[in-house]
């Protein structure tokens, strides 16, 4: 059990005294202490404050994202400072796009930080990973990613969409505008997976047809036989999952082979950040998203100068999905009870059962721990910018049908 120190074994070993023995029991009763304190469900703040651990990919392959995720949670935590007349201490963690790596941080938030909850960004196995170091200790998660599948864990909120409610407002619209043949491209991670399982169930019941499905592992640099099996498999639209970085690269390979041109693209990874990246190569391409910038409301004023404030290079399209989750969470611990510190239990209970409006427009929770929410279908203009709505649906269910 224990590593070997070097020493030489003594032949006779000496029995020791009471009094050490007393020692070194007291020494081993201090340790322990600790340990188990960190298994009662009793947050970590006290009557003033809240403490949120809040971890993402700031690096490693996943990054690409993390600039606005941040940004948002940390506008949105300003905006929130004072929820339910108690300050906010925001602890930050990078999982390194690692499952691993997750883990310890979520250790650090929990066993050394003692956040009351832990708000996320993750893909989605790092997002298991730290879940899981928090249910041990009844801490609450919440995600505000888009969800890689329908998890429901009695420590888990998901404030961001789920799989079904990103997804099946886009592919119902392109299978109301004509699509027919769908080829389906995307990462080879559980995200994609989960997605396509939905897009295929649907397009098969409107009588349309799946004629292909490719995957390429993440870090793929070279998608041209996939584009080629794309443009020989007779389909009149393609529907992508490409993550990161990777859907950058991927859309300029298919936008510079001409037997693309007349091809449909709904793309479930699109985001504003991707699509200004790509200009020209992203046109025509729809995608669907919560947020609309023109919105003339008092809730996405004050987003857009609380993120120029604490995040004045982040687009608001890309910090929309925290910022938004981040409101609905402050709007829960506005409603706990002052005076008395917050349990978990507490916390749990007003996540459960939080609604507020936000720039997107009104959050509310809903079964199995998702909320609903409005989603919007975009087409990518000529330039890389959106264009107008070409649909919006007021509040989109999130439909789960749970996994543990």
């Amino acid at each position: 059990m224990f590593a070997n120190t070097g020493r030489s074994r003594p032949s006779t070993p000496a029995r020791p005294s009471r009094v050490r023995a007393r020692t070194l029991g007291a020494a081993i009763a201090a340790l322990l202490l600790p340990l188990s304190a960190c298994g009662t469900s009793e947050a970590g703040g006290d009557d003033s404050t809240i403490k949120i651990g809040y971890i993402a990919p700031l690096s490693g392959t996943a990054a690409l994202y993390a600039g606005g995720f941040t940004g948002g949670v940390e506008s949105a935590a300003k905006v929130h400072e004072k929820a339910g007349g108690r300050k906010i201490v925001l602890k930050k963690g990078d999982d390194a796009s690692d499952p691993a790596t997750s883990t310890q941080v979520c250790q650090r938030f929990v066993n050394q930080d003692h956040v009351d909850l832990i708000v996320a960004g993750q893909p989605a196995a790092n997002a298991q990973a730290c879940r899981a170091v928090a249910a041990a200790r009844k801490i609450p998660y919440v995600s505000f990613a888009t969800g890689a599948a329908e998890f429901c864990f009695p420590n888990m909120w998901n404030y961001g969409p789920s799989p079904k409610q990103a997804a099946l407002p886009l592919i119902r619209y392109l299978l109301a505008h004509g699509s027919k043949r769908f080829y389906l491209m995307g990462t080879d991670s559980a995200s994609p997976k989960a997605t396509f399982a939905i897009v295929k169930s649907q397009v098969e019941a409107a009588g349309g047809t799946v004629v292909g499905t490719g995957y390429e592992p993440l870090g793929t640099s070279d998608f041209s036989p996939d584009i080629a099996k794309i443009v020989s498999s007779g389909a009149d639209t393609v529907f992508s999952a490409v993550v990161a970085g990777d859907n950058i690269t991927y859309h300029k390979q298919f936008a510079a082979n001409a037997g693309t041109k007349k091809l449909i693209q709904g793309d479930m990874q699109m985001v504003t950040k991707t699509a200004r990246a790509l200009g020209s190569a992203a046109a025509g391409v729809v995608y669907a998203g919560p947020y609309d910038p023109s919105a003339r409301n008092a809730a996405n004023t004050a987003y857009v100068a609380a993120l120029k404030a604490a995040a004045p290079k982040v687009n608001p399209g890309d910090a929309i999905l925290s910022y938004q989750g981040m409101t609905l969470v402050g709007k829960a611990l506005d409603g706990l009870p002052k005076g008395t510190k917050p349990t978990s239990a507490a916390i749990g209970k007003a996540l459960s059962s939080a609604s507020t409006d936000t720039p997107s427009g009104t959050l509310t929770a809903a079964a199995n721990r998702y909320v609903t929410m409005p989603m919007r279908i975009w087409k990518v203009g000529a330039d890389g910018t959106a264009s107008s709505v070409l649909q919006t649906v007021p509040s989109a269910d999130p439909s789960v049908g749970c996994r543990q």
